[in-house]
Formats: structure tokens, sequence, C-alpha cells
């Protein structure tokens, strides 16, 4: 959020607050006034229906003979009260007077209404009501709680006896209903909300206007903020601000060009720090003073088959068991603090490199490198100095010679001009010339393109979509071959970025090779997979598989082992997975077949 927007909202929130309390006071006012009013004239239509009903009573008794009894008396008061229309006729314009009452009644002591406004109730057992009384005194914000929310009614007594008896005859209730009182507030509650909606216009004009006019000489501040947050130079303040921004805009400038100085380095750095953890193949485990793993880096998965999150937590024993060697040597090292350097062992079915640093920040550092890797690289290293020795040969060497070559086709084409059909044999002795000839510029050639700088056209691709596609394309190639592709991708997409055209070139070398290994038929297996940072690819036969002195230089251009074969397949499929920063590493017995592995780096997050 901005400086602005945070002003305005300093500005607007008090205003809005003070409309909106000021609204909830004038309806709670109101409210209170309502509810007092409705509650105070119940009470009345009460007293008046009470005295309605002596009147009415005393007229009755005049007309008739006095009874023997109380219990006749009364029961001839209940039949006047239920069969006097005229008094149900008072009751109903009585109730009519009222906004808020919806029934007044006369009941008896059983509960059975005897007359009422609603002749609908006449006759039947009074409804259940809520006390007026305990309504009244339930607090405002329940009151209006209840009126808005519910739909309930409210009842105010007053019984009716003989004098000096405290047993009531008649109860005379009037009935106030929570709708009643609902629509009698609506009004009063939407003129309010008209007038809220008023003063929150004008508190929101008054907000934008006063921040406009307050932010005048902080915009400048805000601007020069907002560079430094982005790293971007500021510029000279300018006269005509006041002193105080001027010495604020001077102090930004300097901490700017620190924060950009900053985050350059850091940006530098953290870059160099990720790009080295993500490519570093050793396990780092740091180990506390109590010998339980804090942390570890991702590599730590493919030496003991479980995340590092997972792992984080554990004690020592329980990654490396006492009794195996690494355990053993773990366990004694950490007990005694001596450092462990090179120590080779096994750890399951790898050999690996195992050294251990005691920290002086109490705690231990052990890293774990895997021993077959470092053969691994030393052979691609091999391979690398290798080609790139070819590579300044044949690129010298096939110059010179392209010229000469060309010179030589075009004098032994002029020579047969002259000869022709004069001598038999002498054609025949140039056209085997003219045919080497050919033959070795197609090798400068070969050489000359294999030696060119390749300019890759990286796109983002998907190789298991890539790889199904050329296999589709061999199909057909394949059924006459009774090869059987087995095709299997881990995971739904497997992204890098890479040349499409080149890596294409790269995979049908090798599909091509899996398959002339199998000459009687067989299953070429292709396997895709994800693994944290990389892309792995392995493309396996069930062939004849490659003999033991032909394995360190199946990379080199021009070495084959197939009779027809040209020798630069492979050479070619190891430069492709070079310019791609990946690797390319193979395993081979004889009779039971070739896997190629192969490693490029991923393209995005998971």
């Amino acid at each position: 959020m901005t400086l602005k927007s945070r002003l305005r909202l300093t500005i607007l929130l008090p205003l809005m607050g003070v409309a909106a309390g000021y609204s909830m006071f004038s309806l709670s006012t109101g409210a209170s006034v309502l509810f007092r009013e409705a509650s105070e004239r119940a009470m009345l239509l009460a007293s008046q229906t009470q005295t309605l009903l002596v009147q009415r009573v005393d007229e009755y008794g005049k007309l008739q003979p006095a009874a023997p009894s109380l219990r006749e008396t009364e029961q001839q008061w209940r039949e006047m009260a239920s069969k006097d229309v005229a008094l149900a006729k008072m009751l109903e314009q009585t109730m009519a007077s009222s906004r808020t009452a919806v029934e007044i009644d006369i009941r008896g002591q059983d509960g059975i209404v005897l007359s009422s406004s609603n002749p609908i109730s006449i006759g039947k057992q009074a409804r259940q009501a809520t006390p007026m009384k305990y309504w009244a005194e339930s607090g405002r914000a329940r009151q209006m709680w209840r009126v808005f929310t519910k739909k309930e009614e409210y009842e105010t007594i007053i019984p009716l006896g003989f004098p000096g008896s405290k047993k009531s005859m008649f109860e005379v209730r009037v009935l106030v209903s929570s709708e009643l009182l609902r629509n009698t507030l609506e009004p009063e509650v939407g003129n309010l909300l008209f007038v809220l909606a008023i003063s929150l216009l004008i508190s929101v004009g008054i907000a934008f206007l006063t921040a406009d006019l307050a932010f005048l000489p902080l915009r400048r501040l805000s601007e020069a903020i907002d560079k430094v947050s982005r790293g971007e130079a500021l510029s000279q303040p300018e006269m005509r601000e006041a002193q105080e921004v001027q010495a604020v805009e001077s102090k930004l400038s300097l901490l700017g060009e620190q924060v950009r100085g900053a985050r350059e380095d850091l940006k530098q750095m953290r870059g160099n720090v990720q790009q080295l953890l993500e490519r570093m193949e050793d396990a780092v485990l740091l180990f506390d003073e109590d010998e339980t793993l804090v942390n570890a880096g991702r590599s730590l998965e493919k030496f003991l088959g479980r995340g590092r999150w997972e792992l984080t937590g554990t004690h020592v024993s329980e990654l490396f068991v006492p009794g195996s060697a690494a355990g053993d040597l773990l366990h004694g090292a950490m007990a005694l603090k001596q450092n462990v350097t090179n120590a080779e062992l096994t750890l399951g079915s790898r050999r690996i490199v195992l050294d251990l640093e005691v920290l002086e920040a109490k705690g231990y550092l052990v890293t774990i490198r895997d021993a077959e890797a470092k053969q691994s690289i030393s052979r691609q290293l091999d391979v690398s100095r290798r080609l790139s020795a070819l590579n300044r040969l044949t690129g010298g060497v096939a110059h010179e010679i392209k010229n000469p070559l060309n010179s030589i086709g075009l004098h032994l084409e002029i020579l047969r001009e002259r000869i022709a059909g004069a001598d038999p044999v002498a054609e025949e002795e140039l056209r085997i010339l003219r045919e080497e000839t050919k033959r070795l510029d197609r090798v400068v050639k070969t050489f000359l393109d294999f030696t060119r700088p390749v300019e890759l056209k990286l796109v983002q691709l998907d190789l298991c979509e890539l790889l199904n596609g050329l296999v589709q394309f061999l199909m057909p190639e394949a059924q006459s071959k009774k090869v059987v592709f087995d095709v299997a991708c881990e995971n739904d997409s497997a992204i890098i970025r890479g040349d499409e055209d080149l890596l294409k070139q790269a995979f049908l070398n090798l599909l091509r090779n899996g398959m002339e290994a199998m000459p009687e038929g067989g299953p070429l297996e292709v396997k895709i997979r994800r693994e944290p940072v990389e892309i792995v690819i392995e493309i396996g036969d069930k062939g004849i598989g490659i003999p033991a002195a032909s394995r360190e230089k199946i990379f080199q251009l021009y070495f084959t082992t197939k009779p027809q074969g040209s020798g630069i397949g492979l050479a070619i499929t190891y430069r492709v997975v070079q310019l791609h920063n990946g690797s390319i590493n193979f395993e081979s017995s004889a009779g039971e077949g070739t896997k190629f592995e192969m490693r490029f780096p991923k393209f995005g997050e998971d």
C-alpha cells in the first residue's frame, strides 16, 4: 500500500467511524423511543380494556338478577364476556388505534379467550407470548436484534377480579408484534442509512481532497522511497521543496545507492549459491552436538532413498545403522571428535567416499560422494579433451584438404572429357578416381560440420512428448525388425530448454542403435523421470552389448563396431548433450544389452 493510500485511510477511517457511530446512536435513540412508546401504549390499551370490561360487567349485572353464589356469578360474567358482541367490537376498535398492537384478548382463569379483537382466537387457548416486561429489560441491542431477526409477540397482562380477592377472574392481554415494530422502525432505519451513505461519500471526498493537499510535499518522498525499493537511482532534490524534504531526499539518495549495491551483491551471491546447491552431486549433512540432523542437501535422497525434510531431526544412529561400515565409522569419529577424510566404503549397494569435519560451533559436517561418479566424470573429461583435440585437428586439416580436393575433382572431369571414347580402361580408372575423390570430399565435409560452432535455438520442450513422437515415427521400422518400444514417463511432463532439431537427432541415433543391436528383435525401453534439478532419460536395449575393449572409444568420431557404421552418430549425440549442459553415461553387458542415461537441467519449478 502506498503512502498516499495510507494517508487517505488515516483520514477516512475516523470520519467513517464518527458517521457510523452517530448513525448507530441515532438509530438506538429512535428505537428506544419507539420501544418505550410501544410498551406504554400496550399498558394504556390494557387499562382501557379493563375499564371497558368493568363497565360492561356493571351494565350486565343491572339487567340480570344477582346470582346466589360466587361460582354462579363468575359463570354469568364469563357468559357475558363471551357473548357480548358489543364488547368484541369495542376491543377491535381499540386495537385499531395502535400501530404496534396486533391483538387484545380477554381470557379466563383457564387461559381460554372469551373475547378478542381477533374473532379467530375466541374460544381457543391463548397462544404463548413473551412478557413485555422481560423484553423491555433485555437491553437495547438485544431488543433490536430480536425485532429485526425474529417473528414473535410480546404480551402485557392486567388481571381483573372481585374487590378484596387475590384471585383474578379475567385477564386483559395486549399482544405487540415484532413485525409491526420492525415495520414502524424501518422508515427511520432507511432514513438513517441514506444519511449514513451521504456522510460516507462526503467523508471519502474530504479524505481524498485532504490527502491530495497534504501529500503534495510528500509525493517526491514517496517516489524516492519507491525508487529505493526498486533499486533505482534518485534524481537531485528540487530547490522549491521545503528544507526538511530536501534533507530527507538527500539521505534517501545515499540510502538508495547503498541498497542498490547491496541488492546486486545479494543477487549475485544468491545466484551463485543456488546454482552450486542445485548442481552439487555430493550429499552434505549437518549434525548438531547431540548428533541430530539439522540440515541436508537435496542429493541426500539418492544415497539414503528418503527426502531430506523427512530425515531432519533424526539421530545419526537412525540414518547410519551401527554395525554397518558407515555407521561404525561415524559413531567412532563423533565419539572421539576426530575428522575423517576420503574414507571409501559401501553404503547399501553404492561405493561412496565419506568425509566428516568436527565444527568449532559444536556440530559435525558430513559429506558423501559417489565413488563411481568420480570415475564417470573423469571418463567424460577425458572424452571431452579428446573431442576438443580432434576438433582442433580436423578443423585445420579439413580446410587445408578441401581446396586441393576441389581442384583434383575439376581436373579429373576435364581429363575424362578429353579421353572420352578413346581408352575404356583409362575411363574406368578415372571413374574410380572421381568416386574416391567424392568420398574423400564427403569425409572432409563431415569434419567441417562436426567442428563448426553450433547456434542453439532454445525453446521450452517437453521430453515426454518429444520422445513419444520419435517412437511413433520409428514404429513402422521397428515392427519390421520385431522391436517393441516400451515408453514410460513417470510424470505428466518433463520440461527443459533445448534445441528441438538437435535433440531429435541425438535421440534418433540412440533409438536406431538400440534397434540395430537386436537383430532378432526384442524390447527397447525408454524411461523419462524428473529429479529435483534434472530430467533423466534412459534408453536401454536387450541386444548384444558393447565389447569391453570398445567402451572407452564409442563417443570418438568415426569409431564404430558395426560393419556398415559411419562412427558419427554417438559422437554427435555426445556433442548435443554437452551443448545442453547435460551429461551422458552408459552401462553395457555382453549378451545382455546396453542402457544409455542422459541428464538435462530441469526448466522451472514443480
